[in-house]
């Protein structure tokens, strides 16, 4: 598995993916102003609860859902310019790659208002494997929206690739490292934006551990061309 740090479709992946998540963080940001009015408001309306200050819920819900909107869409658009030559008809990535973050960056910050304890609480202050059993629900969520982020792209890659099933458990297996990171962070990631923030900042983590499985994928295949050694 070292040598996929030698390859450049490794460093091609993994560095392709970063610059998705630096444009993704401006994007998100603007998705996340576009989402209360968009998808916030509408669902006020037509939820039972969301009237007056229960409205909150829905505009964080909205806000939320058009951040991960535009950082999908930013890294997907990113990812393809690679998979565009492997994977057929790779315009389906980025609709899948904005479904899923969609829902990795709602479980996620629905676990940052739910699951992690805040200032006050009896499990404010306990380390992380104090939290985990009170905070497991939450945990799940977050690893099941990565392992259906990565079926949805397995749809696409399982075609091309073999063994490509491997990539639904390792999207699962990243997201719960990150899920494992919001809850060792605690309250000081404080709110929407400072989720936003953890997600950016998470990015190499996911960068480089997509690109290895990835790579290794890749190389079931075929031999590496001398564009990839």
């Amino acid at each position: 598995m070292m040598r996929f740090f030698g390859t450049r479709l490794w460093l091609r992946w993994t560095f392709i993916t970063l610059a998705g998540f630096l444009v993704g963080g401006v994007l998100g940001m603007l998705g996340g102003f576009l989402g209360v009015p968009l998808i916030g408001y509408p669902l006020a309306l037509v939820i039972p609860g969301c009237q007056g200050q229960g409205a909150i819920g829905c505009f964080l819900i909205g806000a939320t859902l058009g951040a991960g909107l535009g950082l999908g869409v930013s890294v997907g658009t990113a990812q393809r310019f690679i998979l565009r030559s492997i994977v057929p008809r790779s315009w389906w990535w980025i609709l899948a790659s904005a479904l899923g973050w969609c829902g990795i960056a709602y479980t996620l910050t629905m676990m940052l208002y739910s699951a992690v304890p805040a200032p006050g609480s009896p499990d404010f202050g306990k380390p992380i494997w104090a939290i985990i059993p009170s905070a497991w629900g939450a945990i799940a969520q977050v690893t099941l929206s990565g392992a259906l982020m990565g079926l949805f792209q397995w749809l696409i890659l399982r075609g091309s690739l073999q063994k490509s099933f491997w990539w639904i458990p390792a999207n699962a297996i990243i997201m719960l490292i990150a899920a494992l990171g919001v809850l060792g962070l605690g309250y000081s990631i404080g709110g929407l934006p400072g989720m936003g923030a953890f997600i950016v900042s998470f990015s190499p983590i996911y960068a480089i551990s997509s690109g290895i499985i990835f790579g290794w994928l890749r190389q079931q295949n075929r031999t590496p061309t001398s564009d990839e050694v």
